[in-house]
């Protein structure tokens, strides 16, 4: 009986812990996704500056909601937040505002591929 319990606790334990993290914004390497960044007008001196700024606001924006968006939204957004090997918070608020129905807020840059 007292293995069952250990073990019953340990379980616990372990859902309880993947819970939390699951309810963490996932980290991207953003400064290497910004260093390929491209000039988008002629007038975007700072393509790297840029970039940085919108994915830090993007990510800002993410984590006040990212607890109340549904798990499998959660993932499919991470996941294809990661396509092509630029990870992109800005990708990822856009896919979870359309997947919440919400329009997606206004940012400068969009990402290519």
């Amino acid at each position: 009986m007292k293995s069952w319990s250990l073990g019953f606790v340990l379980l616990c334990s372990a859902l309880w812990g993947s819970s939390a993290v699951a309810q963490q914004v996932p980290r991207f390497n953003i400064e290497a996704t910004c260093r390929a960044a491209q000039p988008l007008t002629a007038e975007d001196r700072n393509p790297y500056q840029s970039c940085m700024r919108d994915e830090t606001e993007a990510q800002r924006q993410l984590e006040g909601m990212w607890s109340g968006a549904a798990a499998a939204q959660r993932d499919t957004c991470a996941s294809e937040a990661q396509i092509g090997g630029t990870p992109s918070y800005v990708d990822m608020l856009t896919c979870l505002q359309i997947a919440q129905g919400v329009a997606p807020t206004n940012q400068r840059r969009k990402r290519t591929p």
